[in-house]
């Protein structure tokens, strides 16, 4: 996931964590993480890549894993008010994954710089 910030915290039913921000190598999209807060162990990624299987989506936002281990951890991220859902959504196999938005573009992560032939 590269380098990752810390733009906040949550209450998940598997205890408080941190949610980390950063960007995948493939594609830049954003990547959403939750790290335990007293612990440092990751709790899940709330994120999922579909931008490298032709997802469109915008610079502040992201596909939400919603489905799975992941389900008990959808009320708590959009109320912590860092998120809205865009009512958007990407197909990802046999599921919708809705696209969020990041809403403080200071926890933005910068996009991926494109390395420009000389």
């Amino acid at each position: 996931m590269g380098s990752t910030r810390i733009i906040g915290r949550v209450m998940t039913p598997f205890g408080e964590a941190l949610i980390h921000v950063g960007r995948y190598p493939a594609g830049g999209a954003i990547a959403v993480q939750l790290v335990g807060a007293g612990t440092g162990e990751p709790l899940g990624i709330f994120s999922t890549n579909l931008v490298p299987y032709g997802a469109c989506v915008g610079d502040t936002e992201f596909c939400a894993k919603v489905w799975s281990e992941n389900e008990p951890l959808v009320a708590p991220m959009l109320s912590s008010g860092l998120f809205e859902d865009t009512g958007r959504t990407e197909a990802s196999g046999y599921v919708l994954a809705p696209v969020w938005r990041i809403r403080n573009p200071e926890h933005v992560p910068p996009p991926a710089r494109r390395h420009q032939p000389h």
